[in-house]
């Protein structure tokens, strides 16, 4: 799950991290990918992937979270701290 971890379909800190948005990557069928390998691992009481943030992790699992802008993980500071200073 490390090299999925390393890919580049990911950013942000370990614990706390989102999906980017490559046009390259989703071409390519990495985001696919991606997919399949954590189905199988969870499918085979592997570990899933445990990076993301956990209300991207609620959202995708369809458990009906809620987000403020404080939940919101951002994994750029500035853009960050500009949407702080905003909400």
């Amino acid at each position: 799950m490390q090299e999925l971890v390393s890919c580049g379909i990911f950013e942000g800190s370990s614990g706390q991290m989102a999906f980017t948005c490559s046009l390259p990557l989703l071409s390519a069928q990495r985001y696919r990918l991606a997919g399949q390998l954590v189905q199988w691992s969870v499918q085979h009481g592997g570990p899933g992937i445990p990076v993301l943030s956990a209300q991207q992790f609620q959202l995708l699992v369809g458990n009906g979270a809620t987000l403020s802008c404080d939940d919101v993980v951002v994994p750029d500071a500035d853009l960050s701290a500009t949407l702080r200073l905003v909400s």
